[in-house]
């Protein structure tokens, strides 16, 4: 009798309980939204720990299912698994978004620190406690990729590795413009928060794949998050610093958009509707996370919960969208590349 057969079948069941504990989450996460929609308080309230309750089952079946997927008895899909995981992106991406970070250093003007306050005090409260978390988030706390498996990506080349460094760069210089802001507005930079910490649990523990989309949703929404401060917040240092890092996470979307679309149209991904399903879910869980953290802020500005969830869903629209038409340019770039008759053209 084979032993390991015994094995298999109990880490089987796991995983099915782990895909279950995943779907009640999401479904809670989902029915949350009923009740944030609410003009009443206390519907709000019910909304917010029905989606934080949501949200820890949902983690911990993502988790259980990263944990059941490191076994050695998983196999050949697990192997498959981790090298779609290390393909990062096409040399030609690579090479280009390193000289995109590279020039991106150049041309980024201080913004005015020392110029007078125009916030009322009303609006300077929730506004520094939101900043002070949004520092420890962006680059101020583990500013690289800290998946278990981060390593195998990392290890695929030296101009993978200098793209990933130059990426987290980026984030460790909005954590110092951050910094800045706050103590600008009187505030103290923190070290830990409930939310950071749920944040790099899933990163650690869902591997690189996983990371990378956390990471790609989180930059769509904190964008959400910049604009709308840029836009009702009326302080100059702080439009001026909302404006160097939109520029800066508009370059981080696009190159993850590069990624996936080579990845799609190399045939190592897909991008159906079960993937925006997904995606779309997940972003706006993402975004729920963090209204739920910075809403006080964003309406003491002058921002409300449409007009947030509304320029969510159109950053997340124009994602799919344009993944999906750079796939195709990837996959009639390939074509031609391997057409014979196409070949002995050129």
């Amino acid at each position: 009798m084979d032993i390991t057969q015994p094995i298999l079948t109990a880490r089987k069941a796991a995983l099915a309980v782990a895909v279950i504990t995943f779907g009640v989450g999401a479904t809670g996460m989902g029915m949350s939204f009923l009740f944030l929609a609410s003009t009443h308080h206390l519907d709000v309230i019910a909304g917010a720990a029905g989606f934080v309750g949501g949200s820890v089952l949902a983690a911990a079946g993502l988790l259980a299912g990263a944990v059941l997927s490191r076994s050695p008895l998983a196999g050949a899909n697990i192997s498959g698994e981790l090298r779609r995981a290390s393909a990062f992106a096409p040399p030609r991406v690579v090479d280009h978004w390193l000289a995109h970070f590279r020039r991106n250093r150049q041309h980024r003007p201080e913004p005015a620190w020392d110029a007078p306050v125009t916030l009322a005090p009303d609006v300077v409260r929730p506004l520094v406690k939101s900043l002070e978390q949004f520092q420890l988030g962006d680059g101020g706390g583990p500013a690289c990729l800290i998946a278990w498996n981060a390593e195998r990506l990392r290890a695929r080349g030296a101009g993978t590795r200098a793209l990933v460094d130059l990426w987290f760069a980026e984030e460790r210089e909005h954590a110092r413009l951050l910094g800045a802001a706050v103590a600008r507005f009187g505030g103290h930079c923190i070290r830990g928060h409930w939310s950071f910490t749920a944040f790099c649990l899933v990163r650690k523990y869902g591997g690189v794949r996983l990371e990378l989309t956390v990471l790609l949703l989180t930059e769509i929404v904190s964008t959400v998050y910049y604009r709308l401060l840029r836009r009702h917040g009326a302080d100059v240092a702080l439009r001026s610093m909302c404006r160097l890092i939109l520029r800066d996470e508009a370059g981080h979307i696009a190159f993850h958009r590069a990624r996936l679309a080579g990845a799609v149209g190399a045939g190592r991904a897909r991008c159906g509707t079960w993937w925006e399903t997904r995606f779309r879910a997940l972003g706006l869980a993402a975004a729920t996370m963090l209204w739920v953290n910075h809403a006080p802020a964003l309406c003491a500005a002058g921002a409300n919960r449409a007009e947030f969830y509304r320029e969510v869903w159109i950053e997340l629209s124009r994602f799919v969208r344009r993944v999906r038409r750079e796939a195709r340019e990837w996959a009639e770039d390939g074509a031609q590349a391997t057409n014979p008759l196409h070949a002995s053209q050129r």
